[in-house]
């Protein structure tokens, strides 16, 4: 085989394209061992805008990428991969804290104490509606 063949042949590997969508956060591509994907590896899950994005000054761009998310391989075949979402929901909770009914508090007035906690929810989240055809690539 000659270097042509060769380059033509890793170009070709990626984008991964949906084959299969097994749940809103778990998904199977068409790569596998063969095409050197290995467990741990993360990927971006996107799908192609319908229309081709043109710069004011008429250059072509090509397509946009919508992101659907991200998400790690959990289990590799020979010609197939499973990836689940692997990114967490944060989310701002405001806690107010207040004196308590108490004379020596009185003094101070209405003096609130006031915090911000940022917190990672337990559960990850799914996938933006993945479809079958969808393309998947390393990050």
């Amino acid at each position: 085989m000659n270097n042509l063949n060769k380059n033509k042949q890793k170009v070709n590997i990626f984008p991964a394209t949906i084959v299969r969508v097994l749940s809103g956060r778990k998904v199977v591509i068409n790569r596998g061992s063969l095409h050197k994907i290995f467990t741990g590896q993360r990927f971006l899950i996107y799908t192609l805008s319908d229309v081709e994005i043109v710069d004011p000054a008429g250059e072509n761009l090509g397509y946009l990428e919508i992101v659907k998310g991200k998400g790690k391989v959990t289990h590799v075949q020979e010609k197939m991969s499973t990836i689940e979402s692997d990114e967490k929901e944060t989310y701002s909770e405001r806690i107010v804290r207040t004196p308590v009914a108490n004379p020596f508090f009185e003094a101070w007035g209405n003096m609130a104490k006031e915090e911000k906690v940022e917190r990672i929810k337990p559960s990850f989240v799914p996938f933006d509606d993945p479809q079958i055809g969808d393309k998947a690539k390393p990050i």
